[in-house]
């Protein structure tokens, strides 16, 4: 593994910046606001929905110590908080308050004008009080929208991965790279011998010869294709080019107040979604799609359909 990583860490240094970011943004959770955090490593500090403590974790803060090595908290209701203070005592939490009728029933004796607003200042098994209320009622008849608390306290646990699993996801995109249709145009042969060094490295190690998906979509097509879009019959159109990392720009609407809003053509995409108490932001499920295929995906599981569904024909 160390030879893989030395490989790995050459050939990072011949990218070109925009497909460095690319690989590079991969370590970073997507940023919700609030409680949670705004593109920060996913190695830190994990926020488990209490629902996903009892479902996944057993109720077991072993389990969570054991998983979240960044550390953790528990997001709770009050409800939930206030009908479970035997079993989440000592824990570490965070009481979210959503609605002012949650205020209203759940009175917590709390000093909500001197509550720290810093993160830092809480420490593992203390509990944290929100205010994270958000009223879409224009006329705020029924109270405006506020937050009170510290903010960006962690990230939701489906974003969560450790720092070995983070470098795994790294050098599984850059092999993906290597093996873009086009990707060969755009170096030297130096720059290409050492990326070949890195490729042929890759591929004796369970990174790639314990990963079949991986090998259908950069070999089994002969090169690099859309995990989504290779499902339709116009295979041409799943094929992934190095040129659209490098200028794969999709400008935001014309007309748009936020006219400087952009998109990128190739994206991350994650074969299993990501959901709370699964590590699936992992090297044998992130793979670099199209913009395209990524909305397909999120519009079919929305809806429900397969897309062999889609393609049948009466």
């Amino acid at each position: 593994m160390e030879k893989l990583v030395s490989s790995y860490k050459k050939a990072m240094g011949k990218l070109p910046k925009s497909a460095k970011t690319k690989i590079n943004k991969s370590d970073l959770d997507r940023g919700l606001g609030g409680i949670y955090t705004k593109r920060r490593k996913r190695s830190d500090v994990a926020l488990v929905p209490f629902e996903s403590f009892q479902k996944n974790h057993n109720n077991s803060f072993v389990k969570l110590d054991e998983t979240y090595t960044g550390g953790w908290f528990i997001v709770c209701s009050p409800s939930e908080y206030f009908s479970n203070l035997s079993l989440l005592q000592n824990a570490s939490m965070v009481v979210r308050y959503q609605t002012y009728l949650e205020l209203e029933k759940y009175p917590a004796n709390i000093d909500w004008k001197n509550i720290s607003t810093n993160r830092h200042d809480y420490k593992k098994g203390d509990t944290i009080f929100v205010k994270d209320i958000k009223n879409l009622d224009k006329t705020a008849k029924k109270g405006k929208t506020i937050y009170v608390g510290p903010s960006n306290i962690g990230q939701h646990e489906m974003d969560f991965a450790t720092e070995e699993e983070i470098l795994k996801v790294k050098m599984t995109l850059l092999y993906q790279m290597t093996k873009m249709v086009d990707f060969k145009e755009f170096f030297d042969n130096k720059s290409l011998k050492i990326f070949e060094q890195f490729s042929n490295e890759f591929e004796k190690t369970p990174l790639f010869l314990e990963n079949p998906k991986l090998i259908e979509l950069t070999n089994f097509y002969g090169n690099t294709v859309c995990p989504e879009l290779i499902k339709f019959p116009n295979k041409k159109l799943a094929i992934l080019k190095f040129s659209d990392i490098l200028e794969g720009t999709i400008e935001g609407d014309l007309g748009r107040e936020d006219f400087n809003r952009t998109t990128t053509k190739i994206n991350l995409h994650h074969r299993e979604k990501l959901i709370a108490g699964k590590l699936n932001h992992n090297h044998r499920n992130v793979f670099l799609g199209t913009n395209c295929g990524n909305t397909i995906d999120a519009a079919l599981q929305t809806s429900g359909i397969s897309v062999s569904e889609l393609l049948i024909s009466n």
